[in-house]
């Protein structure tokens, strides 16, 4: 029903957040709350979720995260909460391959997977997933240092610098990660 909502972050909890859109709060359930700053402007897209006994909003700060929700919570075994548990985690391109190479055992690592629920998850997603923040990049150099520097725990709203900064490069490496450091540090 709702595609997105923008306005103001009012407040937060451990899985939700309220976003004030001309004086009107709607609790929205995302998967980081704790990305967002109160007072800050933001705009979320959403999902709805209706249920018998229930109606839900989730919300994702990027379009990518929330087409990932919708794929996600499309295999049978995963809902709207274990979703969100798994983009929590932000470790997208795990996620891609261990669904594409059918390693069950790595995607019991998520909350709320087992093994029965990620062998479904293989069956049902295997070759339909979208990964956000995985862009054809133009060279294999860039995709590894960006890989790199996400396992040293730089956010994605980081590496969108490194990305623009070297998307045209023909560097090593060695040679973006170390640069990339030095603009990060900037």
């Amino acid at each position: 029903m709702f595609a997105y909502l923008k306005g103001t972050i009012a407040a937060g909890g451990k899985d939700y957040i309220v976003v004030d859109v001309r004086d009107v709060g709607y609790k929205v359930f995302t998967p980081n709350p704790y990305e967002f700053k109160k007072g800050d402007s933001q705009q979320l897209f959403t999902y709805q979720v209706v249920s018998e006994n229930e109606q839900s909003l989730y919300g994702f700060s990027t379009a990518e995260e929330h087409d990932l929700f919708v794929s996600l919570i499309s295999a049978r075994g995963i809902g709207p909460r274990t979703a969100c548990a798994i983009l929590a985690m932000k470790d997208f391109s795990g996620l891609r391959s261990a669904i594409e190479n059918g390693d069950a055992k790595y995607l019991t690592k998520f909350p709320k997977i087992g093994l029965k629920t990620a062998q479904q998850i293989i069956l049902d997603l295997k070759g339909k997933l979208v990964i956000p923040d995985m862009p054809l990049f133009a060279n294999n150099s860039l995709m590894e240092a960006v890989e790199a520097l996400q396992a040293l725990g730089y956010s994605d709203k980081e590496l969108i610098k490194i990305k623009k900064a070297f998307k045209d490069t023909d560097a090593t490496v060695d040679e973006i990660i170390k640069k990339g450091l030095q603009l990060m540090m900037n």
